[in-house]
């Protein structure tokens, strides 16, 4: 698989289909998160995504944009689900809460080692607010 494969690969089996022993075999043993989730394995990364599936059902991933050069990948997701459970301290809505965000990642043999993430917090977090009223 390519690069820009693996990563694709990443966010449909992680956040569309919940198939978290293909995220385990995706990311290394000591992925490095540099975003704010930080997480510092394999094993942490398919934990936030546990932490998000109880936040949004029927969550779907589009991607917008996908880069790749050099073992590099940045992509551009759409981010479509259901309030379901506890977000930013927001309790579940009910409601579809739909945003995109921006990741980056580093990818050696065959494996993800590394991503730099950006999720429009405060954005995401006044949808939530909105949904409530």
């Amino acid at each position: 698989m390519t690069a820009k494969e693996i990563v694709t690969r990443f966010f449909i089996e992680g956040y569309t289909n919940k198939n978290y022993d293909v995220i385990m075999e995706c990311l290394a043993e000591d992925y490095y998160d540099h975003s704010p989730a930080s997480a510092r394995s394999n094993a942490d990364a398919v934990g936030i995504l546990k932490i998000v599936e109880g936040q949004f059902s029927e969550l779907r991933v589009e991607m917008l944009d996908v880069f790749a050069e050099d073992g590099m990948v940045a992509t551009r997701v759409l981010y479509d689900g259901i309030h379901t459970g506890e977000c930013m301290g927001v309790p579940a809505t009910g409601k579809r809460i739909t945003f995109e965000a921006l990741e980056n990642f580093k990818v050696e043999n065959g494996k993800i080692t590394e991503s730099w993430g950006y999720w429009p917090d405060k954005e995401i977090e006044q949808k939530l607010l909105d949904a409530q009223k």
